[in-house]
């Protein structure tokens, strides 16, 4: 339950306390007593009063219960403005929790080892998630609900974007199989206008990306710097939200592998989720858990009713062990380049036993249950998708290439720049030699397409309002 619900539960149970105060017992009222209530009244005084059985005398429950409600709703005002506070209590303290979020950025601008010349792997992934893609949006956005309907803007957010340029293919994807959805009901889609969000962290090379725009986009774009794991927009403001590659970040490093006598903290394996050590595994677990629950409940508040989400996510087999796999084994491998480097003097044994990769591999069957857990989305897809034809074979200098262009700036910012040439030929030199890693025995990684609806009761009033006055403006009604 999340802390509105618990406030409004909160609201409920007071309201009742304070009506059960100022509510008289129902029992009939002497002559006596209602000429004093008489009184009270001629005097301008507020009052509730005990109520008369019938509705025909001058001091009739019906004729008096005007008193009752002046005081209900002097109660209600009471408890909605310290149910606002508390409210408020609670939004300032889920940001301040973000805002201690660690930033995490992709190698930036055009340079030899940036994300934008490695990050093949995610455009192939976007690319073969596309017929999933227009699929889905297919059986699932229902034109007919007035969250869409009664504007002409489709906003979509793209969260944990980069810098470019798969995200803009992602983007474009979207708005090809919303396309098709208003032509397949006979609806004129240049009526249509998009409002494109793109979201990362505020370490992200922004200008980077707005320079690599589509220069002939069919849609306004705004940059949007911040955590997705708390909120970003206005609450039922987004109409699609995308995800791709991000969400194995973690918002932190788990605060327990930092404490100096955790287990596994001095023997050089712990630095990221390919640690055999079942309690290390457990606390990266924990904190992914935590963070997964944050991002969908934010979503869950920007996304109008009926509202789309579309999420392509790295993991592993259910079963599967993260240091048995070829990620994990990349990652060992890392591990090991950077311990050779301090035996060799080169950096401090302290350095390297406190530094952690920030990253968790889930499973699918997590992932379900998270969703399921969370409640407010349904689950419309859950599927691994298939691997890229074109990575069946991977390049082991490929690989160290795009390794690089993601951790690179973790490590500089932890170790300096002074070593980051020799550990990253270190480690592309110690690929070369393991290349088994990649044979297919090892290759236990899956590509998760994750697509979600928004859950909707019943549309709101005002969404409804916004309806008819749109289809009135538009000679409809």
């Amino acid at each position: 339950m999340d802390a509105s619900e618990q406030t409004t539960m909160l609201s409920e149970k007071r309201m009742e306390n304070e009506i059960t105060k100022v509510l008289p017992e129902k029992e009939e009222a002497d002559e006596e007593t209602m000429i004093e209530l008489e009184k009270e009244l001629a005097n301008g005084e507020t009052k509730l009063h005990c109520m008369c059985n019938g509705d025909h005398g001058s001091h009739s429950y019906a004729r008096c219960s005007c008193t009752q409600k002046d005081s209900m709703d002097a109660a209600r005002k009471e408890i909605k403005n310290e149910d606002a506070k508390t409210l408020r209590e609670n939004e300032m303290r889920e940001h301040k929790e973000v805002s201690n979020e660690k930033s995490y950025h992709m190698n930036s601008g055009d340079g030899p080892y940036s994300y934008t010349k490695y990050s093949g792997y995610q455009k192939a992934t976007v690319d073969t998630a596309k017929k999933l893609l227009v699929e889905a949006i297919s059986d699932n956005l229902d034109i007919n609900n007035p969250s869409f309907g009664y504007s002409n803007t489709l906003r979509i957010a793209d969260m944990g974007c980069s810098i470019g340029p798969n995200t803009f293919i992602a983007v474009q994807n979207i708005l090809e199989a919303v396309t098709l959805k208003y032509q397949s009901v006979h609806q004129n889609p240049q009526d249509l206008e998009f409002h494109v969000f793109f979201n990362d962290h505020v370490a992200n090379d922004f200008n980077a990306l707005f320079r690599s725009l589509p220069p002939s986009r069919p849609y306004f774009a705004v940059g949007v710097p911040g955590s997705f794991h708390g909120r970003l927009f206005p609450k039922s403001s987004l109409h699609i939200v995308h995800s791709s590659y991000s969400l194995h970040w973690l918002s932190k490093v788990p605060k327990e592998v930092m404490e100096i006598n955790f287990p596994g903290s001095k023997n050089g394996k712990n630095y990221c989720t390919s640690s055999s050590n079942e309690e290390v595994l457990e606390v990266f677990s924990g904190q992914y858990k935590k963070d997964v629950q944050a991002f969908l409940t934010a979503r869950a508040q920007e996304l109008v009713g009926g509202g789309l989400m579309v999420l392509l996510s790295i993991g592993i087999q259910n079963g599967a062990i993260f240091s048995e796999t070829c990620s994990g084994m990349v990652f060992k491998l890392f591990g090991s380049c950077l311990m050779d480097m301090a035996n060799a003097g080169l950096v401090s044994k302290e350095k390297v036993y406190s530094f952690h990769l920030p990253l968790y591999y889930t499973t699918p069957k997590e992932m379900k249950a998270l969703i399921e857990k969370n409640g407010y989305f349904n689950i419309e897809r859950i599927e691994i998708l298939a691997r890229p034809v074109e990575h069946e074979s991977p390049d082991y200098r490929i690989c160290s290439f795009h390794f690089r262009a993601a951790i690179e700036g973790l490590v500089e910012e932890h170790f300096g720049k002074d070593i980051i040439e020799e550990l990253f030929e270190r480690y592309t030199n110690k690929l070369g030699r393991n290349s088994f890693i990649f044979d297919e025995e090892y290759r236990k990684e899956v590509n998760l397409f994750v697509f979600l609806r928004r859950k909707i009761t019943e549309y709101s009033s005002e969404e409804i309002q916004k309806k008819k006055l749109s289809m009135e403006k538009d000679g409809e009604l």
